[in-house]
């Protein structure tokens, strides 16, 4: 084997490799990689669908979609552009995404932040986002053909209304109830543990009930200045959820190297009716994929690092 061929499959696999790190619902990680050659293969993983909260497979998708953008700023960290084909094959509706190398592009510094990013639950500061990292937010979003909704401080009420109603559903029924307690305390190397949960405290908007004992303080946050976004798609199909997975990934990156924070709120569209009443809120425009909040972190120390499956049980060769 060439040297050149060497290099561009080792760029592949690190590339692959990294996109391990990328958020997912319930830290599920529901995605295989095949090495093919020159190119990489995603796959989703349907023994890893969450079945009572995602029976369409959108969260999956959307998880799919945030480790696809890992690895393709992981190429562009290294000078690549990556070349990706975005479910190629038709009779294999799982194969997410197949990509290479890509042309020689000019390097960029965002791949720095993926091993900073992590889910934080806690309170933010009182200072909010400034505009013009918003409005960066918001270009980052639609790069990926996703828009990126700030809710508008009238809206912030009957936002926190649609999460809070989505909670009370899911802690009723059995099937939701299901996925929270099989993806809790696992020790695979992924879901949710409670060494992430925060302890209970006032918030606007309440966060999800894990039912598991609280790990981490709550901290001085308040949460006033706490932004609450929405990424919308113009479609409702497969494409479109992991779009919006690719594009939650890009700005999550972003706004941590901007010095930011944030956690993601899927239950208000885990919910079909939810979902729906946050249409209306929409005005009826667009479909929302997730929720997320974002704002000042007021703790210098970062959450604890979620578990992670290894590269042996997700990454295979041929």
């Amino acid at each position: 084997m060439n040297h050149d061929l060497r290099a561009e499959l080792d760029l592949v696999a690190e590339a692959s490799i990294a996109a391990l790190r990328a958020p997912s619902i319930l830290n599920s990680q529901p995605w295989r990689w095949r090495l093919n050659g020159d190119q990489a293969e995603l796959w989703a993983d349907r023994s890893r669908q969450l079945t009572g909260l995602d029976p369409d497979g959108r969260l999956l998708l959307l998880s799919c979609g945030a480790a696809l953008n890992h690895a393709v700023v992981t190429l562009r960290a290294a000078g690549y552009s990556a070349a990706v084909g975005r479910r190629p094959d038709p009779a294999h509706p799982d194969l997410v995404a197949r990509f290479g190398r890509g042309e020689c592009v000019a390097a960029d510094a965002l791949a720095e932040a993926i091993e900073r990013r992590h889910t934080d639950r806690r309170p933010f500061g009182d200072e909010r986002p400034g505009e013009a990292v918003l409005e960066e937010l918001r270009e980052v979003a639609g790069r990926h053909g996703v828009h990126l909704q700030i809710i508008r401080d009238e809206q912030v009420t009957a936002f926190a209304a649609a999460v809070a109603h989505a909670g009370e559903i899911e802690r009723d029924d059995a099937r939701f109830r299901t996925d929270l307690r099989t993806w809790t305390n696992r020790a695979h190397g992924d879901g949710v543990t409670g060494q992430s949960v925060v302890a209970t405290t006032r918030r606007t908007v309440a966060p999800r009930d894990f039912a598991l004992k609280a790990g981490l303080a709550a901290g001085t946050g308040t949460d006033r200045g706490t932004v609450y976004a929405l990424f919308v798609t113009d479609g409702d199909e497969p494409r479109d959820w992991l779009a919006a997975g690719e594009a939650l990934s890009e700005v999550w990156l972003t706004l941590t190297a901007r010095g930011l924070a944030a956690s993601p709120i899927s239950e208000v569209v885990e919910v079909p009716g939810v979902r729906l009443a946050l249409r209306r809120l929409l005005g009826g425009v667009g479909n929302p994929a997730v929720a997320m909040r974002i704002g000042v972190p007021v703790q210098e120390t970062r959450p604890p690092a979620t578990p992670r499956r290894s590269p042996s049980a997700t990454l295979t060769a041929g």
